[in-house]
């Protein structure tokens, strides 16, 4: 797929596709000779008021670049040497619309609250229950912290280059965008034990989680 698109429609497409507008400059001149094998380019060359028999004419040229070079026009195709999404967020921010504020993401740990007048309660009552276990100093085990109870705050922040390959599936969601899970201290299931158990926060979130469409839907 190789298309013209006005900046416009930029919503419609994908930013991984949208080629960044230095490049697609280049590629667009390869065009000028033949308009009508690129789909776009005759709309383009409209809103230049430049006809297509005018192309190979330099000055010409110039006018339809500098709408690619501005991003008012952008080139769409299957592999971008250099897509959009790399590019926006430093040079073109204001190409991306809503997709300046929402987009795909990941959420990031912030902070965690652990809910301290509960769990202080909770904890003394545990001690009670561990009086009976002789020759064990309290907090020594995991059950001693049973059921306390701690909100993990998480942010919705932006992809970094390395996550790139997760682009396509992970949802769209506003950034700075917060969630809070309400996790509690219980003994689970834990592969990596010898036991096949181990006490830990539940739900297991990670620090940095992924939330994907396949997964939403």
């Amino acid at each position: 797929m190789k298309r013209l698109i006005s900046r416009t429609e930029i919503e419609k497409y994908d930013l991984e596709k949208i080629e960044s507008p230095y490049f697609a400059q280049i590629k667009v001149r390869e065009f000028f000779r033949a308009p009508y094998a690129l789909e776009g380019l005759s709309e383009l060359l409209f809103e230049c008021n430049v006809f297509t028999n005018s192309c190979p004419v330099e000055k010409h040229r110039r006018r339809v670049l500098e709408k690619l070079a501005a991003g008012d026009w952008l080139f769409v195709m299957d592999r971008p040497f250099l897509p959009l999404s790399r590019e926006c967020r430093v040079k073109y921010g204001y190409l991306m619309g809503r997709r300046l504020y929402m987009g795909p993401g990941k959420w990031e740990k912030v902070s965690i609250d652990y809910d301290g007048v509960k769990n202080t309660a909770i904890i003394a009552a545990n001690r009670l229950v561990s009086m009976g276990d002789e020759g064990r100093a309290f907090l020594s085990d995991g059950k001693d912290l049973a059921n306390t109870t701690r909100g993990l705050t998480q942010k919705w922040v932006r992809l970094d280059s390395r996550d790139d390959q997760l682009t396509h599936r992970s949802v769209e969601r506003r950034y700075g965008e917060l969630r809070t899970i309400k996790q509690r201290y219980m003994e689970g299931n834990d592969n990596w034990q010898v036991g096949g158990k181990s006490w830990h926060w539940q739900p297991v979130t990670p620090d940095i989680a992924y939330e994907y469409e396949d997964v939403k839907k």
